[in-house]
């Protein structure tokens, strides 16, 4: 059966090498909605516990849009507008607290280790999302400014992932899961709006587009991949 679902992974993925994947423990992991707001204009935090995770360590964070095409702003701020991410062994209830919370090092902003795919847009389409350099194919650091909880809207502070968007962190070197925490700020929290995608964190670094192409498409067998790592430790 292992060797089934590494076959039907390699024709899914086409020439994504298989060692990356077949070593990488990989989970879907859920929010939790703190309390009150953070930022200039009212940015919303939402809590994943990485502590509960089956693996010791994490070395890339994916944050997947859901692609509901609907809520908040059309345009270049279509989809899920992602104002600030933090790794923490600060247990925050409040988005005051969160925004305080002493962030762990890890976090490399720039396109290197920032992988970025654009989702599409509501109309009136821009030229490109907001929060993107020139291209608008990559993040732009400077503009986006995802080491705090600081939007201030349609003018600085965030980046825009688009309808079905995808972003990935490479972090710059392996994490502990231990008493670790992630936090995400969404901007328009004062208007209502709440976290609505996916997050997918893993044991490897997302080597190339492809990879998290994999992430994205095989997330039903994803679980099942993470279970059968675990079935196999036990049967050693």
């Amino acid at each position: 059966m292992r060797h089934l679902l590494l076959s039907t992974l390699a024709a899914a993925i086409g020439t994504l090498s298989l060692a990356s994947v077949a070593h990488a423990d990989v989970a879907t992991v859920s929010f939790t909605k703190l309390t009150g707001l953070a930022g200039v204009q009212g940015t919303t935090i939402f809590r994943a516990d990485l502590s509960t995770l089956s693996f010791d360590t994490i070395q890339s964070i994916t944050l997947i849009d859901s692609n509901s095409q609907s809520g908040g702003s059309p345009g270049a701020f279509s989809g899920f507008d992602l104002d600030g991410i933090k790794l923490s062994t600060t247990l925050a209830n409040t988005a005051a607290q969160a925004s305080a919370a002493a962030a762990l090092p890890g976090f490399d902003f720039s396109p290197a280790n920032t992988l970025f795919t654009p989702g599409t847009q509501r109309n009136p389409v821009a030229a490109k999302l907001f929060g993107t350099d020139a291209s608008g194919l990559n993040v732009d650091p400077a503009m986006a400014t995802l080491n705090q909880f600081d939007s201030n809207w349609f003018t600085s502070g965030e980046v825009t992932l688009g309808d079905g968007g995808k972003i990935s962190f490479n972090l710059t070197a392996p994490i502990s899961t231990a008493g670790l925490y992630l936090y995400i700020g969404e901007v328009g929290g004062s208007l209502g709006e709440n976290v609505s995608g996916t997050l997918i964190v893993s044991s490897q670094p997302v080597p190339e587009p492809e990879a998290l192409a994999l992430l994205v498409g095989g997330l039903g067998l994803l679980p099942f991949l993470s279970r059968k790592r675990r079935q196999d430790r036990r049967e050693a």
